[in-house]
C-alpha cells in the first residue's frame, strides 16, 4: 500500500486537475489527467529494473502533454534501452483539510504515445509528498 493514499484517491475524484510534470530542471504543461488504481502484470511484490518498488496493485496515471519537446527526454525515463531511467515529478495543489496544498508524485513513465499533436504518458505512481 502506498503512503498518503487517501490523497490519491482525492485526486482521482478531482475535476479539471491541473498538474505539470517535471523532468530534471524541465516543466512541462499537462493538458489532462486521470489516476486509477489497477492491478499491476506481477504475480508478488517486486522491484522494477531494480530501481522502483511495485505491489500487485498501483495507482496508475495517464497524462496528456502538448509539450512535444519532451520527446527528447523519453530515453532517459523509460526502462528498456536505458537501465539507469529517472523518475518524473508530478505537481498539483489539492485543498485538503480546509487548506491547499503542495502534492508531489513520484512517477515510473511505463509507456509513451506521441500523435501528431499531443503525448500521452503512461506512469505508474511511486511516491505521494505533500507539502
Amino acid at each position: 500500500m502506498i503512503e498518503n493514499e487517501d490523497v490519491l484517491v482525492k485526486l482521482s475524484e478531482t475535476q479539471n486537475l491541473s498538474c505539470t510534470t517535471h523532468v530534471e530542471e524541465k516543466s512541462y504543461p499537462v493538458q489532462k489527467i486521470s489516476i486509477a488504481k489497477s492491478t499491476i502484470p506481477v504475480r508478488r511484490p517486486t522491484t522494477r529494473g531494480g530501481v522502483y518498488f511495485t505491489d500487485t496493485v498501483a495507482y496508475k496515471i495517464k497524462a496528456l502533454t502538448q509539450d512535444m519537446s519532451i520527446s527528447a527526454e523519453i530515453p532517459k525515463l523509460m526502462l528498456g534501452p536505458n537501465a539507469d531511467f529517472k523518475p518524473i515529478l508530478v505537481k498539483t495543489r489539492l485543498i485538503i483539510d480546509g487548506a491547499e496544498r503542495q502534492i508531489i508524485l513520484t512517477v515510473h513513465l511505463t509507456n509513451a504515445v506521441s500523435t501528431t499533436d499531443h503525448m500521452e504518458l503512461n506512469l505508474i505512481v511511486d511516491k505521494v509528498d505533500l507539502k
